[in-house]
Parts: structure tokens; sequence; C-alpha cells
């Protein structure tokens, strides 16, 4: 009887993914949007980090969405600010008018 040869399948290599380079736009968009909803402390800190992607991703290669970032970026930062003034001259609370 004859034995069976074993076949040995090749791998095909792996295609790789094309590497965009939108990355820290996309990231700083994200952050901008987060800044916004996470208003204080935290809003600060990440308003000014997805600042920075946004300024970085427009110097490497300039997109509409790092532009968009820097403005939501820019409102996080404002309203975190606002927030946190606020919460500090009145105490947390705030006067019904």
């Amino acid at each position: 009887m004859g034995k069976k040869k074993s076949v040995i399948k090749e791998k095909k290599p792996e295609q790789k993914l094309e590497k965009t380079k939108e990355g820290l736009g996309i990231s700083g968009f994200t952050l901008g949007i987060l800044s916004i909803v996470l208003a204080g402390s935290l809003g600060i800190f990440l308003s000014i980090l997805g600042f920075i992607f946004c300024i970085m991703q427009q110097k490497r290669n300039p997109m509409k969405i790092a532009r968009i970032g820097i403005i939501l970026n820019i409102i996080g930062f404002i309203v975190s600010l606002a927030m946190l003034l606020i919460l500090t001259f009145w105490g947390g609370t705030l006067p019904i008018v």
C-alpha cells in the first residue's frame, strides 16, 4: 500500500492594509467630541491633546476632518473652562434665573 503524501499548502502572504495618513486627524476629531461631552478638567486635557493631534495632522497631510477637529477642540476647551469657572465660583450650585 502506498502512503499518501501530505500536501502542505503554502500560505499566501497576507495583504498589508494600506496605512492611511489620517489617524491623527481622526483621533483629534474624536478627542474634540469627547472634550465637549466630558466638560471639566478632563475636557480641558482632552481638548489640548486633540488640538495638538489635529495641528500635527494639518502639517503632515491637511484634511477636512482635522480642521473640524480643531474647531471642536477649541469649543471643548472653552466649554470646559467655563464649566470649571462656574463650579469654582458658585460651588456647584447655580442660581435659578
